[in-house]
């Protein structure tokens, strides 16, 4: 294991793109939350009138208790900078040859799946960790509420978030493992999460009335709910509920499957 770590941490390691992106990652993750908050206060100054006694409020979008299902919610956009660290890591194994080299070398094809699955589970608890950061700070920062017990409160957030991510990116080592090629593997990965499936989604929904919930990215983003309409006194799901993080669990195991099996199956 420690053999594959080090052969994981030298490819990485003069890898200018891979430290790029992950740096634009830590910087646009803490920037999202100063901003949000910027455009907030913003937003309820400019509507002073006609909102009246809930401008001076305020929406309590960073308070404890509600903190760590907001920001996991928000930051989740970010998990596409990720998918293209794992898709551009993969890809470039391929087209450089570097793949077909370490097998030359001795590394089987489950210890190179391996290795790229540590990358992964590396990648999913920074983005955990930096929930983590990002929540602490902008809580101690602006909440009304600073006791342990509320800080504490709901941070069942932050492994639901560490999990979701971690599906996310092996579903795009899925894609990776498929297509081999660092744009067109990125390009068709963006239109199936971002237009395909849930275009495919409303239509199953709304047109046919057929239930969703199943579909693997449908499945990913109910792990945390849109939690924003409790300001306007809607219901919302402010908890991770054990079947949603079970189907996530089997979604997850199908594209570790379908990863080794291409890669055990396909010549490289």
């Amino acid at each position: 294991m420690i053999r594959i770590l080090q052969l994981e941490f030298l490819k990485l390691k003069h890898y200018k793109a891979f430290w790029i992106i992950l740096g634009l990652f830590v910087v646009f993750y803490f920037a999202l939350g100063f901003f949000t908050k910027r455009v907030i206060d913003w937003f309820l100054e400019e509507n002073m009138e006609q909102l009246g006694q809930f401008a001076n409020m305020g929406i309590p979008l960073f308070d404890f208790v509600d903190i760590w299902q907001n920001l996991a919610y928000l930051t989740f956009v970010f998990k596409w900078i990720l998918a293209f660290v794992v898709i551009i890591s993969i890809c470039l194994e391929f087209s450089n040859k570097t793949i077909r080299q370490n097998i030359i070398d001795g590394l089987s094809r489950r210890e190179f799946m391996f290795s790229k699955l540590i990358m992964i589970l590396a990648l999913a608890l920074l983005a955990g960790l930096l929930l983590l950061l990002l929540g602490l700070f902008l809580g101690l920062l602006y909440s009304q509420v600073k006791s342990p017990d509320f800080i504490l409160m709901n941070m069942e957030f932050i492994p639901a978030y560490i999990l979701e991510i971690f599906s996310f990116l092996c579903l795009a080592m899925l894609f990776a493992f498929i297509i081999r090629r660092t744009g067109f593997a990125i390009i068709i990965f963006i239109f199936y999460t971002a237009m395909f499936e849930p275009i495919g989604a409303a239509i199953m929904q709304y047109e046919y009335k057929i239930a969703n919930w199943y579909l693997p990215m449908r499945a990913i983003n109910n792990l945390i709910h849109v939690p924003f309409q409790k300001y306007a006194f809607m219901e919302v799901q402010d908890y991770v509920a054990w079947v949603d993080v079970l189907v996530v669990f089997g979604w997850t195991g199908i594209f570790l499957l379908l990863s080794y099996w291409i890669l055990k199956t396909r010549n490289l």
